[in-house]
């Protein structure tokens, strides 16, 4: 049945709607699938939103561009840290001017992960944003961006993948940020040959030798666990417990790198991947069990590799794994955790004393190190102060190689096709976040090993503990507290 729909929807959609449309009338299409996508006419986001952003919606909706800009930058004011609303506005500027546009979409985990998703869409909307003050009027075509939620289901991302795909104004496609998800949608885009940039994706299964719309800004597992094994070899621990998620593509993946660069540098894994105690999947994960399992085997350090959020248990088991540790006298300060970069959330910062000194994470970027950036001075301009996560960065930079891609490096009328090409081999390469150049091979980024990241107590911090480079001292740690007062 789900086929069945699943065609019946793509048949419509082909013959005779376009989503998110570009100098024409916005169209309410009653199609359930269809709700996951905006460029305006609703939003993604659950919960209560301002009255000026609803009203704002409605007068989008109906055609009022001068209406909804009026009231999108009302509510920008009020909320600030809002990406959508700043999308949106943006959006309604393109439309207000009658002009053609580009349409890219991004596709993130609105409903399952709004952390996540809101620091993507952050970082795509940033984009939009320098486009805008660096073209505004002046610029013959425009640049729209349509927000779609895969809710971070396996099925809901090939869904929204086959539309896009029929979707012919779209020209890429930011997402998907979970590597299952991309790992289960990257024969639609490849068969569609519909570009997708993934800030997110990390699984060394991405990309295939003959994938060629395949691009990501997010260095490969190979990287995370090289940067793992260093770690763990520079504090002389050989005995280790891996906590991971069998069922998901990413975290097996991260488990069998380990597997293969841990044998390099002499240190043993003392559980096997098929231990169920050790699964952070499992519904019935008890901490305390597969603590004492692992005392018992003498390991040093626990890797927790929770997948990046497809499964409702993973994430909250880690973190209830840290918590838990603290309960035992074993782990003393010699003992370690290392996270995937699935635990730099917002939530591992909440447990507060019980990772202060007792847990570092991978991670491509951290704040301090694109703090002097002209990104950065940007984003505290427009988030108003908002801390940048990775995800920002990375979103960032894949609507930043797009963006150049279809406004510097193509000549007139780009297609599907051309964009790819000039991904490959552009004309004028774009500068990322931290202003080093992007460029990629074979779909993966040029860039340097992943950074490890601790967490400290941070008065000036949003939860009052922040994420710095795992190498900083105490004096670096006072200077940054000293800069942000």
């Amino acid at each position: 049945i789900g086929c069945l729909l699943l065609a019946i929807y793509q048949i419509i959609l082909n013959d005779s709607i376009t989503i998110c449309p570009n100098l024409k009338e916005n169209i309410n299409i009653n199609l359930s699938i269809v709700k996951s996508f905006s460029c305006g006419e609703k939003s993604l986001i659950s919960g209560s939103i301002l009255s000026d952003k609803s009203k704002g919606i409605e007068a989008y909706k109906s055609n009022n561009y001068n209406k909804a800009i009026e009231l999108f930058e009302e509510a920008r004011k009020k909320e600030p840290n809002d990406p959508e609303t700043l999308i949106y506005l943006n959006n309604a500027r393109v439309e207000k001017d009658k002009k053609p546009a580009y349409t890219i979409a991004v596709v993130v985990p609105i409903s399952s992960n709004l952390y996540t998703s809101l620091q993507i869409l952050r970082g795509v909307a940033q984009a939009q944003n320098e486009l805008w003050e660096k073209e505004g009027y002046e610029s013959k075509i425009g640049l729209k961006l349509m927000i779609a939620d895969d809710a971070n289901d396996v099925n809901r991302a090939k869904q929204i993948a086959n539309i896009l795909i029929q979707q012919k104004h779209i020209l890429a496609v930011v997402g998907h940020y979970a590597s299952d998800l991309t790992l289960n949608t990257r024969d639609i885009y490849e068969n569609g040959q519909l570009v997708s940039v993934s800030p997110g994706s990390t699984s060394t299964e991405l990309p295939r030798p003959n994938d060629r719309f395949f691009f990501r800004t997010i260095p490969s597992l190979q990287r995370n666990t090289t940067g793992v094994a260093r770690y763990l070899d520079r504090k002389q621990i050989n005995k280790i417990a891996v906590f991971h998620n069998p069922s998901s593509q990413f975290s097996k993946s991260f488990f069998s790198e380990l597997k293969n660069i841990f044998h390099d540098f002499k240190i043993d894994i003392k559980n096997d991947d098929e231990e169920r105690d050790f699964h952070l999947s499992n519904p019935f994960f008890k901490s305390s069990e597969a603590i004492k399992k692992a005392i018992n085997r003498g390991v040093k350090a626990f890797i927790l590799i929770p997948d990046g959020g497809t499964t409702n248990y993973s994430i909250p088991n880690a973190l209830k794994l840290i918590k838990a540790s603290r309960n035992y006298n074993y782990f003393d300060n010699n003992f370690v955790m290392v996270g995937a970069n699935t635990l730099f959330r917002d939530e591992t910062l909440l447990l507060g004393e019980d990772v202060v000194g007792r847990l570092v994470v991978t991670t491509p970027w951290i704040q301090t190190t694109v703090s002097k950036s002209n990104f950065a001075n940007k984003a505290k301009e427009l988030w108003r102060g908002r801390e940048i996560s990775p995800w920002t960065v990375t979103a960032y930079d894949a609507a930043k190689v797009l963006i150049q891609a279809l406004f510097v490096n193509q000549e007139d009328n780009p297609t599907r096709l051309t964009l790819r090409d000039s991904l490959i081999n552009p004309r004028v390469k774009p500068k990322g976040a931290d202003e080093t150049f992007i460029e990629f091979e074979n779909g993966n980024r040029k860039k340097p090993e992943v950074e490890l990241a601790k967490i400290v107590k941070l008065e000036c911090s949003e939860f009052g503990y922040s994420f710095v480079p795992e190498e900083y001292q105490e004096q670096e740690i006072k200077q940054l507290e000293a800069s942000c007062n």
